[in-house]
């Protein structure tokens, strides 16, 4: 089934579930079994309609990629339907569809630690890759652009930006000079990641400190909490971090925050050690996560992403659906009265 492009982007369609294809790089990266073996019940017993949004597929006439969706299209599949209802995009640019698939995935299920902050490392390297590109263009320096690649890995993200860099550094172009040779300036600020992803500074500084664990570790790592992982992360020593990894699974925060600091105070003490005693204090130099400079880093955080949340939903929503949001918005606004009267 074809369909043309002449409608509004916005457009539904009903396509053969066959045309449809995963993306091959988006921020989800392990898919919940479960989930889709629940969705494909409730889609069987006719509970459930799947609604994917999907754009053309790059270089593959009459098929389309999935921007949102791999979880109810997989479901659709085991459910033995042929077809399914879509929203169709004009193609997308790799950041706006990160960003698009990042906000999808925030409103329907955290993604796990590791998935989190690779996504706002790629959001940061693609914003690189768009100023690097920028500036070789305003120097007419030719270069083979990345929306011209086939990209399905990661790593080739990381890749093409290291050959822009190297190629405007040998051009000297939005460089400086520094210990007698030249280096390349700063290119996307990481505020301009932090806001299209919706957190903050210090939200992003702990979540991207994450990848600092030893890479063996981070299937482990994905079944924890962020704060688990964020805090595991300050330890520089691989073997305690994978002792304390194994560890964490059945250990409350206040006890991964408390064995952290002694670690941290004692590179000799073991992990063991550094578990046996009572929890201390939660916060004993400002740095926990009762600290204020990190409790409003998170009200900002919540702040964003309600905000997002708002506006995508605003489309989508029923009467009865819009008045249940206005209820909940009502009770959060008798917290804000009662947290100004208080001040």
């Amino acid at each position: 089934m074809s369909v043309a492009f002449d409608r509004p982007p916005d457009g539904i369609a009903l396509l053969p579930i066959d045309d449809i294809e995963p993306c091959p790089i988006q921020p989800r990266v392990h898919i919940s079994m479960e989930l889709v073996e629940k969705l494909s019940a409730s889609m069987q017993a006719g509970r459930h309609q799947p609604l994917l949004e999907v754009e053309p597929a790059p270089a593959k006439p009459d098929r389309y990629q999935i921007i949102c969706g791999e979880q109810r299209w997989r479901a659709a599949r085991a459910a033995g339907m042929t077809r399914v209802l879509v929203r169709l995009h004009p193609p997308l640019s790799y950041l706006e569809r990160l960003e698009k698939q990042y906000e999808e995935n925030q409103l329907r299920a955290d993604l796990d630690p590791v998935e989190g902050a690779h996504c706002i490392v790629l959001d940061k390297t693609l914003r690189d890759v768009a100023v690097a590109e920028q500036l070789l263009r305003d120097a007419l320096v030719p270069f083979q652009p990345l929306d011209d690649k086939r990209i399905g890995a990661r790593d080739g993200f990381a890749g093409h930006l290291d050959g822009l860099k190297q190629l405007l550094v040998k051009k000297k172009v939005h460089v400086l000079k520094s210990g007698g040779r030249f280096v390349l300036r700063p290119l996307a600020p990481w505020r301009d990641t932090e806001q299209a992803l919706g957190i903050s500074e210090t939200a992003r500084k702990d979540k991207v400190g994450i990848l600092r664990l030893d890479p063996r570790l981070h299937e482990e790592v994905r079944a924890l909490p962020a704060e688990h992982a964020i805090q595991i992360a300050r330890l520089g020593d691989p073997v305690r971090q994978a002792e304390l990894v194994r560890r964490a699974h059945a250990l409350t925060h206040r006890q991964v925050q408390s064995a952290v600091e002694r670690l941290l105070t004692d590179r000799e003490m073991t992990v063991d050690a550094a578990l046996s005693g009572p929890p201390g204090p939660i916060d004993p130099d400002h740095r926990g996560p009762l600290a204020f400079d990190r409790q409003i880093a998170t009200i900002i955080d919540l702040c964003r992403q309600l905000a997002r949340t708002l506006s995508n939903l605003r489309r989508r929503l029923s009467a009865a659906e819009r008045d249940q949001v206005l209820s909940v918005l009502g009770d959060l606004r008798q917290a804000l009265a009662a947290f100004q009267e208080a001040s």
